[in-house]
């Protein structure tokens, strides 16, 4: 690991990599008349980058170079998303499932709330630390409730002419995924507030 890199920084880029991954099973969607779909997105936004952090972050300027990374991400998932929709409404049902099966993919035996938070805040890209996208309210083995301190997504997804409220109903999708095999539920019991406990049988 370079001097300069700690894990925070590992943690970000991350979070990067798993939300790329989704993209790239979105771009799948596309089909072959749109075969050219991922260049074209590389052209409007930067080409994402798959090596090992140290081997090609630019250690002059770590935050910027993540904060590059972070809005290219974002920019590709908001398109991507909108750009299915705009074909056809009905993609959203295709898109739904590839979130869904990818929380499921990232799901762990014998979950506690408290871990079930943990591993949903490595995964969901939510802008930098220093953003505060999130605000931690209560946490246990029981439940957990966090809240939306600030939306770091609404931006991307107006300025491709999508809906930030289709962002939110696939993030549901993947924390409904990740939680299916497991003895916890995922609600909100506002537009900003989210509660993971476990189900009462």
């Amino acid at each position: 690991m370079s001097k300069f890199l700690g894990p925070i920084h590992y943690w970000v880029y991350n979070k990067i990599q798993i939300q790329q991954g989704i993209v790239e099973e979105i771009i799948g969607l596309y089909g072959e008349q749109d075969s050219n779909a991922s260049e074209v997105l590389n052209r409007h936004y930067g080409v994402s980058q798959t090596s090992p952090l140290e081997e090609i972050i630019d250690e002059s300027n770590i935050h910027g170079w993540l904060q590059t990374n972070v809005t290219r991400a974002e920019y590709k998932l908001a398109d991507s998303v909108t750009t299915l929709l705009k074909k056809d409404p009905d993609n959203f049902k295709s898109i739904e499932s590839i979130f869904f099966n990818k929380g499921k993919a990232l799901s762990q035996d014998n979950m506690t709330a408290a871990i079930a938070y943990k591993i949903i805040s490595d995964s969901l890209l939510d802008g930098m630390p220093c953003d505060h996208a999130n605000v931690l309210i209560e946490e246990n083995d029981e439940h957990v409730i966090w809240k939306r301190n600030t939306c770091v997504h609404t931006n991307f997804w107006q300025e491709v002419g999508g809906d930030i409220n289709v962002y939110y109903a696939l993030r549901e999708a993947l924390i409904q995924g990740f939680l299916e095999n497991s003895r916890l539920v995922y609600e909100k019991t506002d537009e900003a507030t989210n509660v993971i406990r476990r189900e009462n049988r």
